[in-house]
């Protein structure tokens, strides 16, 4: 917490007259005692504190809010003798360091020796310099005679180019502190501390616990992530909301200001939407809301946690109020039509999801802005049956997608399961999404607040895609039949379930999902990354891949296989992957241009 400091010096020419006239406007008179500096003071790389070691014997750039309180540097350690003031903790004694830079979201560890000629205690903080006087760590020890070390590591939540090392001495009797080996130094991305990472992975988990159509698994994903985004841009004040920045006011007295932890932020947002859209499971969010708490920074507070937890909880409350009333929970049964080339139940299953193309999208002004021409340019069902394109197109699953084919090749087999995760169990075609998603950005070694807005767009742009396929699905003049139907004859397609017994998906062919998914998951990745030019490994869940690792040279060769995957399963036509293909690109690049801006 930053102090309001006089920074004149007695009996030195001053050197530290750069504070900022707001800070001066609040100190009461006061003055620091001279700093003789011996030699230039230097931060050891990495550090961005100058002279935490005292080795060259200066005590320069540190310095004491009171005349009273001396600093001397003996045996390479700072010596401070106080004055033993016994009214305020925090301003009535310093020693400081002014002028280092610390970026919002980014990751920090402080460390540093001490010890005091009797028991105290010591209270440390990196703040502003600004108001208003936030902490983005403000921890208190218990000093002894013996040197000890002292580590905290902890997340900005906030940026400030000129922020502020204090060591607070005041209200305790008159003693000796010693410091030494200070530091403060920026870590490096650790995938294992980041929230958005840990409660992605929950809803992975979730996804494989609930056998749930990808539309619905979409919708979850995209409420989960864009209240995840709130709550980071509204601790950090970085970037643009979705739905709502949750003002952080900072109220009591100057002597008990926090900022928001932005661990916290998140953890309560994503545990607070999984609770209210999955409710059988609260049990096991709260466990993994446990879990969270012991995975956040070493440096964050009671008082910060629990203003995380506010933050948090305004933006779950307003991204789940926002969806209240979406259409997402309207179950009008759908009525067949009944005709040839029109869907039909192939394993007896009702249609899935057939209002879903009526659900409010998340960015797109409507759930038919992209919708695609009909398969073959066909007017009707007759047209299109009639028309060569179709019967080639049928030719060419059944040569390719039979459970029995002899034209497929091992590759092909392989693509065909790799991309599925169809079945219960599975993370199903979102999920493998997100799970590529997470590969790279690991790989690219993004922070909090880059993932925040990466898993943001992602999550809209397939909530959104899901509502544009349905859209085309059943809202159009051709709900198409599923290739099974259309070849009839006994054939059956690669799809199988754990039994390995055959299916379709249980709603139309045309557009696919999974290409629609895909399409819109490569144009996020390729505006976020700013290229299609980042090859990764991709991983699968489908139980007739397992351990399958494929090698991607880019976004669009990730879409483009997902999309042939379904007619080498059997369950598609080239032209529900084309179109798919198409309009999940159309959405995916809508969301990105308008969405979670920087």
């Amino acid at each position: 917490m930053t102090p309001p400091i006089d920074t004149r010096r007695s009996g030195a020419a001053p050197r530290l007259r750069r504070l900022l006239s707001v800070v001066l406007a609040v100190v009461l008179a006061s003055t620091l005692p001279a700093l003789v500096r011996s030699a230039p003071a230097s931060a050891a790389a990495g550090n961005l504190i100058l002279n935490g070691s005292f080795d060259n014997g200066s005590t320069d750039p540190w310095w004491t809010r009171l005349a009273s309180t001396s600093t001397t540097v003996n045996a390479g350690q700072l010596r401070i003798r106080t004055s033993g003031p016994a009214t305020k903790p925090i301003w009535d004694d310093l020693v400081g360091h002014f002028e280092f830079g610390v970026t919002a979201g980014q990751p920090y560890r402080l460390q540093f020796d001490a010890n005091a000629d009797v028991g105290r205690t010591l209270r440390v903080s990196v703040s502003r310099v600004d108001t208003p006087f936030t902490s983005a760590v403000d921890q208190t020890v218990a000093l002894t005679s013996t040197m000890r070390r002292f580590t905290f590591d902890f997340t900005s939540p906030f940026g400030d180019p000129k922020a502020v090392l204090l060591f607070h001495l005041g209200a305790q009797a008159a003693s000796t502190v010693r410091l030494d080996n200070i530091s403060l130094t920026p870590l490096a991305i650790d995938p294992s501390t980041d929230p958005i990472l840990y409660w992605n992975g929950v809803l992975l988990d979730t996804y494989r616990a609930l056998d749930l159509p990808p539309t619905a698994s979409s919708r979850q994903a995209a409420i989960l992530h864009a209240a995840m985004h709130d709550a980071a841009v509204s601790v950090t004040g970085v970037g643009n909301p979705y739905r709502v920045r949750v003002p952080v006011s900072y109220p009591g007295t100057m002597d008990n200001v926090v900022a928001p932890s932005l661990h916290a932020a998140i953890d309560r947002a994503a545990v607070d939407v999984l609770t209210a859209l999955y409710p059988t499971r609260r049990t096991s969010f709260e466990t993994a809301h446990g879990i969270a708490v012991t995975r956040r920074p070493s440096g964050v507070n009671a008082a910060e946690a629990a203003r995380g937890d506010t933050v948090g909880a305004a933006a779950a409350a307003a991204n789940l109020q926002a969806r209240a009333n979406d259409g997402a929970d309207v179950t009008t049964a759908y009525r067949l039509d009944g005709v040839d080339g029109s869907w039909r139940p192939t394993d007896g299953k009702p249609a899935v999801s057939p209002n879903w193309g009526h659900v409010n999208p998340f960015a797109l002004t409507s759930g038919d802005q992209f919708r695609p021409g009909p398969p073959a340019g066909a007017t009707d069902y007759a047209d299109l049956l009639g028309r060569q394109e179709y019967r080639d197109q049928v030719q060419e699953v059944r040569d390719l997608g039979g459970r029995t084919s002899a034209l497929r090749t091992a590759d092909q087999t392989q693509i065909a399961f790799f991309w599925a995760n169809d079945l219960a169990g599975t993370y199903k075609p979102p999920g493998q999404l997100f799970a590529h998603t997470r590969i790279v950005a690991e790989q690219r070694k993004l922070g909090i607040l880059a993932n925040a807005r990466l898993f943001g767009l992602v999550a809209l742009a397939l909530a959104d895609a899901a509502i544009a396929a349905w859209d085309a699905k059943y809202l159009t003049d051709i709900d198409l039949w599923r290739p099974e139907s259309a070849i009839g004859n006994g054939w059956q397609p690669l799809s199988q379930d754990r039994d390995g017994v055959s299916f379709s998906p249980s709603f139309p062919a045309y557009i696919s999902g999974h290409a629609t998914f895909a399409g819109a998951w490569a144009a996020v990745l390729k505006g976020f990354f700013g290229t299609n030019a980042i090859a990764f490994d991709a991983t699968t869940d489908d139980p007739h891949a397992t351990g399958v690792v494929r090698r991607m040279s880019g976004f669009d060769e990730a879409a483009r296989e997902n999309a042939l995957s379904r007619i080498y399963l059997g369950v598609h036509y080239p032209f529900d992957a084309d179109a798919g293909i198409a309009t999940g690109t159309s959405v995916g690049a809508y969301v990105f241009a308008n969405r979670l801006r920087p």
